[in-house]
C-alpha cells in the first residue's frame, strides 16, 4: 500500500527542551493508527508537526510530496482536542459547521454540490436531524459528531483526531468510535488518533504507536503484545489490559498473543 505519511529523524524542543526525539515512521494507506502515552509526552506536538502547525528538524512527506510543497488539505481532515468553535458562542448552526470544512470555497453563496457534500458528511455521522439547530445547544456528544463531520465533509483520505472522546459520556463516546470503526473498513479512510481510550478503540485500530518523547513502539497489536519496550515502559500486565478487555478471556487487543486474563 502506498505511504499516507512518511516521518523522518522528527525533532521538536520548546526553547531548547526536547519535546520529540529522532521519531520515524510511516503510515500505510488504510492504516487505522491509535497514538498513546503518557501525558507530555509530545503526541499533541507529533501532530502538529505533521500538519505543518508546529515546525521543527527531519522530514515529512504526505502522500508522497514534502510538507513545504503539500497543498492539497482537501485530503486530509482534522479534529483538534479544543475547537474554536466548541469555545466561541457565536449562534452558528449545525450546518454552517460541517460546512466550514469546505474552506477553500469562494464566494458568498454555496453551491448544490457543497451542499450535498455537507449533507452526505452530516448523513455519515448521524447528525444530519441537527443540521438547523444551534451548535452549542447541542450535547457535547452531539457536538463532537457535527465537528467530525466538519471534518469529512471534504472527502478526505487521512484523517487526523487529538483525543475526540474527551468529555464524551460512554454512550456517545461508543458511538464515536464506532463511526470511526466504519469509516476506516468501509471507506478505506486512514486514521492517526490520540486517545486515551483504548477500551473503545482497540477493536477497530491496526497498529499502536507509543511516544514518550521518543518512539517507543510503532507496529501491530500483535507486536505490541509481544513488545519488551512496552513491557518496560506500562508493566506485562498492563500491555495486555490497556484497553480494559477481556473478551471471551483473550488479549483484549483483539490479536493472537494468548495472552489470557489472570
Amino acid at each position: 500500500m502506498p505511504s499516507v505519511i512518511e516521518a523522518q529523524n522528527l525533532n521538536f524542543a520548546y526553547v531548547r527542551v526536547p519535546v520529540l526525539e529522532n521519531i520515524s515512521f510511516s503510515v500505510q494507506a488504510g492504516d487505522y493508527v491509535g497514538i498513546i502515552g503518557p501525558n507530555g509526552g509530545g503526541k499533541t506536538t507529533l501532530l502538529k508537526l505533521l500538519l505543518g502547525l508546529e515546525s521543527g528538524k527531519g522530514q515529512i512527506k504526505l502522500f508522497g510530496q514534502p510538507l513545504t510543497d503539500f497543498k492539497n488539505w482537501r485530503k486530509i481532515g482534522y479534529l483538534a482536542q479544543k475547537s474554536p468553535v466548541s469555545q466561541s458562542r457565536f449562534p452558528v448552526s449545525a450546518e454552517e459547521v460541517v460546512l466550514m470544512g469546505l474552506s477553500a470555497r469562494h464566494g458568498s453563496g454555496v453551491s448544490v454540490s457543497e451542499l450535498k457534500q455537507v449533507h452526505e458528511a452530516m448523513q455519515q455521522t448521524r447528525t444530519r436531524e441537527y443540521a438547523g439547530r444551534i451548535f452549542h445547544d447541542l450535547s457535547i456528544g452531539q457536538q463532537q459528531r457535527v465537528l467530525l463531520a466538519r471534518a469529512l465533509v471534504s472527502r478526505p483520505e487521512l484523517l487526523i483526531l487529538d483525543e475526540p472522546s474527551t468529555a464524551l459520556d460512554p454512550e456517545s463516546r461508543g458511538m464515536f468510535f464506532n463511526l470511526l470503526g466504519e469509516l476506516n473498513a468501509k471507506h478505506g479512510v486512514t486514521i492517526l488518533l490520540i486517545t486515551h481510550d483504548t477500551g473503545e478503540v482497540g477493536k477497530y485500530i491496526s497498529k499502536f504507536m507509543y511516544i514518550d518523547k521518543t518512539l517507543v513502539f510503532y507496529g501491530t497489536k500483535e507486536e505490541f503484545c509481544h513488545s519488551a519496550a512496552v513491557a518496560e515502559k506500562l508493566g506485562s500486565f498492563a500491555q495486555h489490559t490497556i484497553d480494559h478487555l477481556h473478551n471471551h478471556g483473550h488479549c483484549p487487543l483483539g490479536c493472537s498473543c494468548g495472552e489470557e486474563r489472570k
